[in-house]
């Protein structure tokens, strides 16, 4: 039902949104160059969707292929960009920006329904306690740091003060440093990666596991409403409907249950990772409401005594394979035209120091564990009361474990049981890589680091999105004399790691309060002032060249300047950066012939040999810049030349300048 103050929530939320989107944007503004890093990548998939007029798209560093990655959340952004009537190099960043905003309104949103579901079962309300709770999960997800920061920005300083030490380190702190900390300090032969949101939006890559972060707190969110529904519906499933079949079909079908299908199936698409991620997270909700609402259903055995139903484990089953349908079925255009990456699951055999997993990890955790230890005293509390059996009901034997736990859960409010079971599985993203690790490209020192990095990112997404119930929770009720001690402990903890942000942006974006260096939010805008040549280059090549004929460009090195031709106008090179194109193909093989070739086309002598290899990518564009004249240091511009017609050029100005040229070959047929 619609009430006033739903409407008020709503328009206050979507206020909200519109004020951290534009304070975003005008941080942006102050670096808004889509340089370095992923960057490169993220912004080329962008642009070269915008030219395009199919799926899948074309990849833009593997010539007469389609992307073999997960690029369905830059398609969205592109999609939002030519929705807007904007250009792809400001909807790069508005789309980042976006994001960011809605980190922080859809976990405020969620947390403040959980908090507001479970004070009412309190005589006296506070209206205000779902909107604080609301407000420290939000800015948990979008703002916060880890412990890392926390520990030495804060903490290890002041103890030097205290002791008198005097360290360089403490003026000066790199954020960067909380991402690369397993493997790095010390220097190890484990080196690991540990990013979460508010890095991620601070550097500006516009990469996949931050493009679902919308997307998966939108399946928290469905997850809670199915709660809520459930909740509502517990007296009828409690009733005549429960022992006939189209109970189950109910169950199955359920709307609830076919929307998280879909965003499931959809994550394959945008980052696969997060595909059996909130499988497991939506399973274990799913399986826990069913335990509390069929688990108490009772079956006699042959001796006379009560066993635990197998009722809510059969539904949640068939819940996971309709799940599962569903989310193949969505992601089927995508699959269809996709080879899988990798997915050989191997033993860890580095494990993380204990000191480092506190340091990163231990505040969460303890949120979560005293969240579990209160519950279980209260549960503990309540057993010793008298209890009344009401009439027809049966006592189940409570010394069977699995009773106990079908009462535990039985006993907590829909809220502390979404929000236990968030954190729960929180806490085994991050055990998970100090067991196994899924096999890839990175070897080595690295062989653990995607693994733990998209992990622990969707951990850190649970354990902040949970926080803000947990501590509201504690400071509601003060059921017992350590809560109080525990939550100020926490939040003071808590409260600081948001500060991260802060300095975080002052080290990436300078002083934002000094317009002066505001730029604008002209993605390419870079290429002005650090590749003029090719800057003027590209501008022709934007303005001239219509569709998506494939261009060829010097190749080179993952995270480097290569490549920024076809990043920039979207136009499909013949090959990429190397590592990759590695990780997306599977293998060299095909990316040292590719590279070969391209050498030969630029450096080789036999007219016939370079038109039989531009015939074979069918390149109708070559370009001669910088890049290429540093890495072929005998480019044969004679030849080149004399393929087809010179369309731009740019006499090399003295000694430390190259001639910039591009050559247009009619295509054959």
């Amino acid at each position: 039902m619609v009430t006033p103050d739903k409407i008020t929530a709503m328009i206050t939320e979507e206020l909200l949104f519109l004020f951290l989107f534009l304070i975003w944007t005008y941080i942006r503004g102050f670096k808004p160059e889509a340089y370095g890093t992923e960057k490169f990548m993220d912004y080329g998939f962008m642009t070269i969707m915008m030219r395009g007029d199919y799926m899948p798209p074309k990849d833009l560093w593997f010539a007469g292929s389609t992307i073999n990655y997960y690029y369905v959340g830059q398609y969205m952004a592109a999609f939002m960009t030519k929705l807007s009537l904007c250009t792809v190099n400001v909807g790069y960043n508005l789309m980042l920006m976006t994001l960011a905003a809605f980190a922080f309104v859809l976990p405020l949103s969620l947390i403040y329904n959980v908090t507001q579901n479970f004070l009412e079962d309190y005589t006296i309300k506070y209206k205000r306690t779902p909107v604080f709770a609301g407000l420290l999960s939000g800015a948990g997800v979008c703002f916060a740091g880890n412990m890392h920061f926390t520990l030495f920005y804060w903490i290890v300083p002041i103890l030097r003060n205290l002791l008198g030490i005097k360290s360089d380190d403490d003026s000066h702190y790199w954020f960067p440093d909380s991402t690369r900390y397993i493997g790095y300090n010390p220097d190890t032969k484990d080196k690991t990666i540990h990013e979460f949101p508010s890095y991620s939006f601070i550097l500006g890559d516009l990469h996949a596991h931050v493009i679902n972060i919308i997307f998966v707190l939108t399946v928290l969110g469905i997850l809670f409403a199915w709660m809520l529904y459930r909740k509502k519906q517990r007296n009828m499933i409690g009733q005549e409907e429960k022992s006939h079949k189209k109970r189950l079909w109910k169950e199955i079908l359920n709307p609830y249950i076919l929307l998280i299908g879909f965003f499931i199936g959809l994550f394959h698409t945008t980052n696969f990772w997060d595909f059996p991620i909130y499988y497991v997270v939506a399973g274990a909700v799913i399986l826990f409401s069913n335990l509390v609402d069929y688990g108490m259903d009772i079956a006699l055995n042959e001796d006379g005594r009560y066993r635990l139903s197998q009722k809510p484990f059969w539904i949640t089953a068939f819940q996971g394979i309709t799940v599962i349908i569903v989310a193949k079925l969505t992601a089927l255009p995508f699959t269809l035209n996709f080879d899988q990456i990798s997915t050989k699951i191997q033993i860890s055999y580095a494990h993380t120091p204990f000191y480092q997993l506190i340091i990163l990890w231990g505040l969460p955790i303890t949120l979560v564990l005293g969240l579990f230890i209160e519950l279980i005293q209260k549960f503990n509390q309540k057993s010793k009361e008298p209890q009344t059996l009401e009439s027809g009901e049966l006592k189940i034997n409570e010394s069977n474990h699995s009773n106990l736990i079908i009462k535990f859960l039985a006993g907590l409010n829909i809220s502390e049981l979404f929000i236990l079971t968030l954190g729960l599985c929180g806490i085994g993203l991050v055990l998970i890589p100090e067991l196994v690790y899924v096999k890839d490209i990175y070897s080595g020192d690295y062989k653990r680091a995607n693994t733990m990095f998209k992990l622990t990112y969707q951990a850190f997404i649970l354990f902040g999105t949970s926080a803000g119930f947990i501590f509201l929770k504690f400071i509601r009720e003060r059921r017992f004399r350590w809560q109080i001690k525990f939550v100020i402990f926490t939040l003071i903890l808590f409260l600081s790691s948001l500060w991260y942000s802060k300095v975080s942006i002052g080290a990436w974006y300078g002083n934002i309060f000094n317009t002066a260096g505001y730029k604008g939010l002209d993605a390419a805008a870079y290429l002005k002032t650090q590749m003029p040549y090719d800057f003027k280059a590209i501008n022709w090549m934007n303005e001239n060249i219509k569709g998506t004929p494939v261009i060829l460009e010097a190749n080179g090195d993952s995270y480097s300047d290569y490549e920024r031709v076809s990043v920039a106008t979207g136009l499909p090179t013949v090959l990429g950066w190397y590592v990759h194109e590695w990780l997306w193909r599977g293998n060299t093989e095909v990316i040292d012939k590719r590279a070969a070739d391209i050498q030969n086309i630029y450096t080789s002598s036999d007219k016939e040999l370079v038109k039989s290899l531009i015939d074979k990518y069918q390149i109708e564009y070559i370009y001669v810049g910088k890049c290429e004249m540093e890495k072929y240091e005998t480019v044969n511009d004679t030849l080149l030349k004399s393929l087809g017609d010179v369309v731009f050029s740019i006499p090399a100005a003295n000694d430390k300048t190259y001639a910039t040229y591009v050559i247009h070959i009619e295509p054959k047929g």
